[in-house]
């Protein structure tokens, strides 16, 4: 126990540092993210806020008409009234209430239902501010844990939703305190600022409660609910089950999610108990405060005349004013929290990018239709933000167009890395990177992504059908035949056709249960194929034949050859069997292009080239020559 509460007290501590070194959220006042909800939730549903504001009174209507209802039936019994008489005005009450309580249940049907439209256009938002920032942040602790924290917001009951929830309690809360408060004050003023006094302190218990919770444990949590995340999905994600079984990870994965879980029920038993005793703190109060409330009527009904009837109604305004009075400063305190939530997402919607420098001719260029396409780095170096080691220095490099660059090195090198550089979803640290000698900085981002048909190591697959997953658009959009033409070309038409539903058939089993997936070397070539659909200038193959074996990455490179023909090519590898068939070839080894030539001439020196060529040349040759591998 001992050394888990150590571990309990390292985190946070940790925790602690890095939220002062990380991403601290922008501070909004409470009525500047009110008002920034209000119009958000405006902006995609305007019915949504008028039945808001109309839930919220009709609500302290409905209840104060409860409260009133036994008041008027003692005081037609005070009255003698006949029996006649009290059926009428009863019934009339009794109208009145179903009227307004079937008004109040349509205007919260109508909150229900318009809030489905105002939180997948708040979601929508979200994505979209997701998918377009920067590259660089989805690599960047600090910007994923602001992510976490952001999402908060989106959650029911919490950030807007809660903003919005908690606004209409407070309309209702207002509109009792006001009404209530004022008959009240006619009795006894002084019972008025008793209340509103213990219900400040209150208040000001939960609130300071609320923002330990929320700096404290919520933000502080952010790291441990990532890694949660990751653990437990990884146990559930069949990309990984092979592994875990054959490399019976199931124990290793189990310790490493109780040691999160251990950390996180550490830090829930320490947010409990600070919620314990906040509750014992305001429970007080709420004591004393009833103790003075009711002692103050019973004092009115016994030396100043007070009817039944009044004493009834007062109870009831009494304890409705003290418990509207009290849910209001509940109601201010749970805004609060969701003020911070909301200044985390609002920090990550405004998240500044990399936006082009116009005045110096960034971003201006926005139709990139080029002859050729010839890139130039120039006294390139970069390092990764956070980061203190460059991972490229000073590199000087030209990609001539329409040639067939190889990019060789071991593991670490620098040589993805360079494609990260080239297809801009870095900026360089030091120096530039032409493209026709014009700065690449100068052209849109956009447009230069379009550039580029990338094929990467880690191929990604969408639980899309074969056409989707190769046109990456909508139906309307893909040209179904050139889908067919590309997965001809990437050696892939047989193994679709085969498939009842052709290209039609969908991949995985997340969506459709009778999907379909595939092998490793199976997505490169679909990866392949994606690429060729595309049909840009420029091809970037980083480690694209990594799932297969030697002989099948050496035919599939010879098969490369044959579909970047015209096209300007770079292929990465720490495996040289794409190098024999390219223009050029450049060895990297920590950042620095130690060789550069044709497979020829750096066979001829003798050099690192040669020496890895040599080690490696066994496992391309076959069977026939008496190789095994």
């Amino acid at each position: 126990m001992n050394k888990i509460l150590e571990r309990f007290k390292n985190f946070f501590s940790a925790s602690h540092d890095r939220e002062q070194k990380g991403i601290q959220s922008t501070k909004h006042g409470m009525l500047n993210n009110f008002m920034f909800a209000v119009k958000l939730t405006w902006s995609f549903s305007r019915i949504f806020i008028i039945a808001v504001i109309a839930g919220g009174i009709l609500i302290s209507l409905y209840n104060l008409i409860g409260i009133y209802i036994p008041k008027i039936a003692l005081a037609l019994v005070e009255q003698k009234v006949s029996t006649d008489v009290m059926i009428k005005v009863m019934v009339i009450v009794g109208v009145a209430t179903l009227i307004l309580n079937l008004i109040a249940y349509k205007a919260s049907y109508i909150y229900e239902y318009q809030w489905e439209n105002v939180y997948k256009g708040i979601v929508s938002k979200y994505l979209r501010k997701s998918f377009t920032t920067d590259f660089k942040n989805m690599e960047n602790p600090d910007f994923l844990d602001l992510t976490q924290r952001s999402k908060q917001a989106l959650y029911t009951y919490q950030g807007i939703h809660g903003y919005c929830m908690r606004g209409q309690n407070i309309i209702a809360n207002l509109t009792m305190v006001f009404i209530s408060g004022f008959a009240i004050a006619l009795v006894n003023p002084v019972l008025v600022l008793v209340i509103i006094t213990l219900s400040f302190f209150i208040y000001k218990i939960l609130d300071s409660t609320m923002e330990w919770s929320k700096t404290e444990f919520r933000d502080a949590m952010a790291s441990n609910y990532r890694k949660n995340s990751y653990f437990s999905n990884t146990a559930r994600d069949f990309k990984y089950a092979k592994d875990i079984r054959l490399f019976k990870m199931q124990e290793f994965i189990q310790n490493m999610w109780n040691d999160i879980n251990t950390i996180y029920y550490a830090a829930c038993k320490k947010h409990h108990s600070k919620w314990i005793m906040c509750e014992a703190k305001m429970s007080m109060l709420r004591l004393i405060q009833n103790v003075l409330l009711y002692s103050v009527l019973i004092y009115m009904i016994m030396f100043r005349g007070m009817s039944i009837s009044n004493f009834v109604l007062y109870i009831g305004l009494v304890a409705a004013f003290s418990t509207a009075m009290t849910d209001l400063f509940c109601n201010l305190v749970w805004m609060n929290m969701n003020r911070m939530q909301l200044d985390d997402f609002r920090t990550f919607m405004d998240w500044t990018e990399e936006i082009p420098d116009y005045q110096k001719g960034e971003g201006t260029i926005k139709n990139i239709k080029l002859e050729k396409y010839e890139f130039k780095f120039e006294n390139v170096s970069f390092k990764y933000p956070g980061h203190d080691k460059f991972i490229l220095k000073n590199l000087n490099l030209t990609i001539e167009a329409g040639s067939k660059l190889a990019i060789v090195g071991i593991n670490g090198a620098g040589k993805t890395t360079l494609t990260k550089l080239l297809m801009r979803l870095y900026e360089p640290t030091e120096g530039r990177i032409l493209l026709n000698g014009v700065d690449i900085k100068q052209f849109d981002r956009e447009s230069y992504f379009n550039i580029f048909a990338p094929v990467f190591q880690n191929i990604e697959i969408f639980a899309f059908p074969v056409w989707q997953n190769i046109s990456m658009k909508p139906e309307n959009e893909t040209d179904r035949n050139r889908v067919m033409e590309t997965l001809k070309r990437s050696d892939l038409e047989e193994k679709i056709n085969r498939y009842e539903n052709k290209i039609d058939t969908t991949l995985l089993r997340i969506i459709d249960p009778d999907g379909v997936d595939f092998s490793g070397g199976e997505r490169q070539r679909l990866a392949m194929a994606r690429a060729l659909y595309s049909d840009r200038d420029v091809l970037v193959l980083d480690e694209p034949t990594a799932a297969l074996d030697a002989l099948a990455e050496d035919k599939m490179y010879q098969e490369f050859n044959e579909m970047v023909k015209g096209k300007t090519a770079i292929f990465i590898s720490h495996r040289l069997s794409s190098t024999r068939f390219c223009d050029k070839i450049v060895m990297f080894e920590d950042g620095k292009i130690i060789e550069e030539g044709t497979h020829d001439e750096l066979m001829k020196t003798g050099g690192k080239y040669s020496d890895m060529f040599q080690i490696q040349a066994q496992y391309y040759k076959s069977e026939k020559e008496g190789v095994t591998c």
